[in-house]
């Protein structure tokens, strides 16, 4: 079987209409497929042109996902025979904190990345203004991020924050800034501690796209609520983790007797 067959054989199809650009899609599905074990190490890739076949994109931009992979390590050239799949690294562990995800991943040795999917100011529903503590109709800013480690799609994060206490933080570029680097640095908010609950799902279309996976696919939903230091709620989000190489690390305080 060549590997253009074996290629073909594989739901992977690039979304034109997204608003994840086509190498970034590309990129993503290459990674997914050596992160899970389905390319194998030393396996040889499609050349550019059978590529730009495939999925019916430039040669450019076949380019651009194949430098970023090489860049990273994902994939590696040998001259006059082709591009091959590196030896991947496999699992990642992550100390969460209040520092933001950007920075927890950097603390773990990783290169950590965004894709902006949405940012935008929306009025409270009856649930989120509960889970914010806002009245209903209150401005809430509603921001969407596909958060990837290392080139690889780990999860499709949403946060909701009250537009009050943030007013304008739309004009930064979330994608590639901190969002609780801005609260703190820029609007001098403190954040005290945070309250977050997981359990495992199954992904649904959506996160079965934007994260690579293959149907059926096991995931970590998380919804956390972080607090200032004044007892107000800055952000309520939700997230949803890849399943197979995500671990979650907890710390645990002896239990003090009252």
């Amino acid at each position: 079987m060549t590997v253009l067959k074996q290629f073909r054989g594989m739901d992977m199809r690039l979304k034109p209409d997204s608003s994840v650009p086509l190498y970034v899609q590309l990129q993503n599905i290459l990674a997914s497929q050596i992160a899970s074990g389905e390319l194998r190490p030393h396996q040889k890739l499609p050349s550019e042109r059978e590529l730009c076949q495939r999925f019916g994109i430039s040669r450019m931009t076949v380019r651009q996902a194949l430098g970023s992979l090489a860049k990273e390590g994902f994939i590696y050239s040998r001259p006059g025979k082709g591009v091959f799949v590196a030896d991947p690294t496999r699992g990642f562990e992550v100390r969460v904190s209040l520092a933001g995800f950007s920075e927890d991943v950097r603390r773990s040795g990783a290169k950590p990345s965004s894709v902006l999917l949405e940012a935008r100011l929306l009025l409270a529903t009856p649930e989120l203004a509960q889970a914010l503590h806002l009245s209903e109709l209150e401005e809430v800013v509603k921001v969407e991020r596909l958060r990837l480690v290392n080139h690889v799609p780990l999860a499709l994060h949403t946060a909701y924050l009250p537009h009050r206490l943030c007013p304008n933080i739309l004009q930064y570029n979330l994608a590639e800034e901190s969002l609780f680097h801005t609260l703190k640095k820029v609007y001098g908010l403190r954040l005290a501690r945070a309250e977050q609950t997981v359990r495992a799902v199954l992904a649904g279309p959506r996160e079965l796209e934007l994260l690579g996976l293959s149907d059926p696919a096991p995931v970590l939903h998380a919804e956390r609520t972080t607090y200032l230091d004044t007892g107000e709620v800055i952000e309520f989000s939700r997230a949803i983790y890849c399943g197979e190489w995500y671990k979650l690390h907890f710390e645990l305080d002896p239990c003090k007797e009252r």
